[in-house]
């Protein structure tokens, strides 16, 4: 079959179309640094990374409510040690005014002193975090504990816990019911708001004697409720252990899966402007054997 000076333009053409396409290729993956720019670069490993890409997503879903969740126990084991230190001081008060010698206007004194520490308790017992109340329960949009004109202090609050995720279908739940914390709902528990409120009854009684039954009265509930809150406090040990070691393998897995993403995802750039260079020399090669072969004509059509 005799070749024509056309059927050598086509077969030029198509060759210079081929290595401009492949060098346009290497150009956008030098300019991205990505060897994989639209699906149809490696169908399979565009989908590999499709893949890769979703699976960070439900990673970053859980690392993120670790992270809450954390920050949430911190919020609750701060909230219950400033709480304890308070009964501290109220307990150390009453052991102090219940002795002999103390007069009605020291008992008066520290009788507004442990008022304060009860509004005080009553302000952290309806503390909030993230703007939700933390010892309500279910109930998270009013406060829990609400003090009525006689000092009595009733829970408005549900049962529930604060969850949190973990991967495989796990959770940590921490207690959000406030009675276990303050009052008596567990067994054997101390109302600390009534004890509170019974030392500063003890404390403004004119007649000494009588108060002074009041308050001693009071010193064994107050130590029983420094030991609630310290329970409660010690629950948060291994739930936080917990969130940090479960964090920390998400932390893996995720570096995993990227580190996977990138070997499909990923362009070599020095690879790639090697192969740029390869391909400008094919190009420049085969332009200058279109121009010995072709008519002048169209060579500088090509051109």
């Amino acid at each position: 079959m005799r070749i024509t000076q056309t059927m050598m333009a086509r077969m030029f053409t198509g060759a210079l179309r081929r290595q401009t396409q492949a060098m346009i290729v290497q150009q956008e993956r030098i300019a991205t640094q990505k060897r994989i720019n639209r699906p149809s670069d490696d169908p399979a490993g565009a989908g590999r990374v499709l893949s890769g890409r979703a699976a960070l997503a439900g990673l970053e879903k859980y690392a993120s409510g670790i992270q809450q969740g954390k920050s949430r126990l911190e919020f609750n084991e701060e909230t219950l040690k400033l709480i304890g230190d308070l009964v501290r001081q109220a307990r150390r008060t009453a052991e102090e005014k219940s002795a002999g010698g103390v007069s009605a206007e020291e008992r008066a004194l520290a009788a507004t002193t442990i008022q304060e520490i009860a509004d005080q308790v009553l302000q952290l017992a309806n503390a909030r975090w993230n703007g939700e109340y933390v010892f309500g329960g279910d109930r998270k949009d009013a406060a829990p504990f609400v003090r009525d004109e006689d000092g009595n202090v009733t829970y408005r609050g549900e049962r529930g816990e604060f969850l949190i995720p973990l991967p495989g279908g796990g959770r940590v739940a921490v207690d959000a019911d406030g009675r276990n914390y303050f009052q008596n709902a567990s067994a054997g528990g101390v109302n600390l708001f009534d004890a509170l409120r019974d030392l500063v009854a003890g404390l403004e009684n004119p007649d000494l004697a009588e108060g002074t039954v009041q308050i001693r009265a009071v010193i064994e509930p107050l130590e029983r409720a420094e030991a609630q809150l310290r329970n409660k406090r010690a629950e948060v040990a291994p739930q936080a252990y917990r969130l940090q070691a479960t964090g920390e393998h998400l932390a893996r897995v995720r570096a995993a899966v990227q580190a996977a993403i990138g070997r499909d995802e990923d362009a070599d750039v020095a690879q790639a402007i090697v192969e740029l260079k390869n391909l400008e020399v094919a190009y420049e090669s085969t332009l200058a054997a279109a121009s010995r072969i072709l008519q002048p004509s169209l060579v500088d059509f090509l051109r």
